[in-house]
């Protein structure tokens, strides 16, 4: 089964196209697939943040896999094709027109959302709002904040947190200076995570052919065109498997506004089951069905599948020994969602041993790139066919790292640790990546973040004043909240376009182009939300991490905690046991990619569905074979489309109607 990975779907998403993914791609889609793209985008960070901030709907713009681009992609794939293929044949849209507006849109999704916006604000805000005489911030940290880092009008920090008084106006400029120097931060991180997109864009696409679950639909939606109607919407198992989630979020939905109607539960909670010692070690413990997930549980190997939600029962079942044996189970700062040090400390280990595995499997590929971009002699072919031209992704990522470490060096961390804290962020970038392309996990976020990290290998002893409180003030969506991250979604769009053979460049130019104007669109909007209705009361205005760097200044840890450290280097010790014992026995069933989610907010919330999604596919290939694998398939994408569609038509519901107890179907 492991050599036929995906095979279905290569097999789609080259049909017609004629030669391999070596030969480069001529192909131009037209300007208007551009406009579209362009301008659903900026509406995609207009409105995302009412929605899944004002109105608390399922977010639009939340995952890996958004709901708004692919609602979109739909919309135009099944109703405004159908139509223009009904009255204006020519003027449809072409399959790199559709897949070029989805790949747009994918581009922006994380940053009017959870995945940047939800609390970059407050950082700049925090400080001054939530500091009274009593936990003395003043004096603690107040003067390792550069002037230029936030803002000083005290009234506008009152009215973003409190709304707006009557009359009062927006003070833009208070927040011109701070969110200058942010946005500078941010395009910068934004433009390594795609230099290292195209890094490593041959090993996985071409060379390790990653599964990239995530790319699956969207393509097959764009790529499946005959006759008035897209043949991908003629399946009928396909329509089945949409029926399920349709009938579950309908019923679900109604109910929402209408309490008296019946609903069917997908929601349980295990924990009144989990009563005294030592059972209680295992809350919170919960079993979400997410119809989606399954679906993409089902595409993924099965090895994958299975690693995915046994390494969290693992964990659980660590809790539960550590409980019988009488130790004391803490959860240190920075350690997030239901996660502890310990298993935190293991995914951090974890993870960035997988990260430079990663860097080190594509070594050569990296070579012949950093030749060809120091116009050394070295092939020139294939550096013509990579999404830039291997000088700009070169020197743009050198540059741009120098470039963060000096940022951050401005902002307070000194030179060493800045150095270690940009090295410690690509890590985490490319493992999280890799997990999302082969582990198809739309929702992923990692229990571990920079300041756990960091507090358990160094302590604060080892840290500044300055550097700490540079620490914990980062915004969390490029340091601990890593939800939607934008690397995974350029990589995601490289290989959507591979499917439909658009050209590349052009592509990651777009993309590039959609996320400064998505940053400084979605500035816009959350500010507006925030100023209207009190960033208190719509969650853009929490205390942006000054809490914790209070409790860690106020209590400084002496050095590195090595109980901690030993788990880190456990885990990194393990992981690299696992990949041994996967080249040496081809028969070993467990894959690495569970092990780095062993107590991430995503294996706690999807690890029930991934199992359903895996015994259904164990079941079919068992008994049934590679054929009914393939008949079978379209059923499960319906199982995605079903639930994506009724949570946009939910999401829809909710903006006219206003009312924020309404249905949300995803995970927020």
């Amino acid at each position: 089964m492991g050599k036929n990975r995906g095979m279905a779907y290569h097999q789609a998403g080259n049909e017609g196209n004629g030669s391999s993914a070596e030969t480069p791609y001529q192909t131009l889609w037209s300007k208007r697939a551009l406009v579209i793209g362009i301008a659903l985008a900026v509406l995609e960070c207009l409105i995302a943040p009412y929605n899944d901030f004002v109105i608390r709907n399922t977010f639009l713009a939340g995952g890996h896999f958004p709901l708004a681009p692919f609602f979109v992609l739909t919309a135009l794939a099944l109703v405004v094709n159908s139509v223009l293929r009904l009255r204006h044949p020519k003027r449809a849209l072409s399959s790199e027109e559709l897949v070029v507006i989805w790949c747009i849109m994918i581009a922006v999704a994380g940053i009017p959302s959870s995945g940047m916006m939800r609390d970059a604000l407050s950082t700049f805000a925090a400080y001054h709002y939530f500091a009274t005489p009593e936990n003395e911030w003043r004096s603690l940290f107040f003067q390792y904040i550069p002037e230029w880092r936030v803002v000083r009008d005290e009234t506008a920090i009152v009215s973003f947190y409190e709304g707006l008084s009557v009359g009062e106006r927006i003070p833009w400029g208070a927040w011109l200076k701070p969110l200058s120097v942010w946005a500078l931060y941010v395009l910068t991180a934004y433009f390594v995570m795609v230099c290292l997109a195209v890094v490593l864009r041959k090993q996985w696409i071409e060379y390790e052919k990653c599964t990239f679950p995530l790319v699956q639909l969207p393509v097959e939606i764009s790529v499946h065109q005959s006759g008035i109607v897209n043949s991908f919407f003629k399946n009928r198992k396909m329509w089945v498997g949409f029926a399920i989630p349709a009938f579950i979020h309908t019923l679900n939905g109604l109910h929402a506004y209408f309490p008296t109607l019946p609903n069917i539960p997908i929601r349980f909670w295990l924990d009144p089951f989990l009563v005294g010692r030592p059972l209680n070690a295992l809350r919170p413990f919960q079993i979400v069905v997410l119809m989606s997930m399954v679906g993409f549980s089902y595409l993924l190997t099965l090895e994958v599948a299975f690693s995915l939600w046994f390494f969290f029962l693992f964990f659980k079942l660590q809790c539960l020994i550590g409980s019988m044996l009488g130790f004391f189970i803490t959860k240190g700062p920075g350690v997030k969602w239901t996660a502890y040090s310990f298993s935190a400390a293991q995914e951090a280990g974890a993870c960035l041993t997988l990260g430079a595995w990663a860097l080190f499997k594509a070594r050569t590929h990296i070579k012949h790139l950093f030749l060809s971009g120091f116009r050394r002699g070295a092939p020139q072919s294939d550096a013509q066919n990579e999404p830039m031209p291997a000088g700009l992704t070169v020197f743009g990522l050198l540059g741009g790292l120098s470039l963060l470490i000096y940022l951050s060096v401005l902002m307070g961390m000194s030179l060493g640790f800045a150095v270690l804290f940009v090295v410690f962020s690509v890590g985490v970038f490319v493992a999280l990546t890799w997990q999302i392309i082969n582990g198809g996990i739309p929702f992923i976020n990692p229990s571990f973040s920079p300041q756990s990290f960091f507090l358990t290998t160094l302590g604060t002893a080892r840290l500044t004043p300055a550097t700490t409180t540079w620490l914990f003030m980062q915004p969390t969506g490029l340091t601990s909240h890593l939800r939607e991250f934008m690397m995974p979604n350029v990589m995601n769009g490289l290989k959507a376009a591979d499917a439909v053979r658009a050209n590349r460049r052009r592509l990651l130019t777009a993309m590039g182009v959609a996320m400064v104007v998505g940053l400084f669109v979605s500035y816009y909007s959350v500010l507006k939300v925030s100023y209207q209705h009190g960033a208190l009361f719509v969650h853009t205005g929490g205390s942006g991490g000054v809490r914790w760097l209070s409790a860690v200044l106020t209590s400084p840890t002496e050095g590195t905690d090595w109980a901690n450290t030993a788990w880190t280097l456990f885990g990194s010790a393990f992981t690299i046991g696992l990949m041994w014992i996967r080249k040496v026995f081809v028969w070993w069933p467990i894959h690495p990619i569970g092990y780095t989610m062993l107590s991430s907010w995503a294996s706690f919330k999807l690890w029930f569905s991934i199992m359903l999604g895996y015994f259904f596919k164990y079941g079919i290939v068992k008994y049934g074979g590679l054929r009914a694998y393939r008949e079978a398939r379209p059923l499960f994408l319906g199982l995605i489309l079903g639930e994506m569609t009724c949570a946009g038509l939910w999401s829809i519901v909710g903006m006219l109607t206003g009312i924020q107890t309404g249905y949300r179907i995803l995970l927020d």
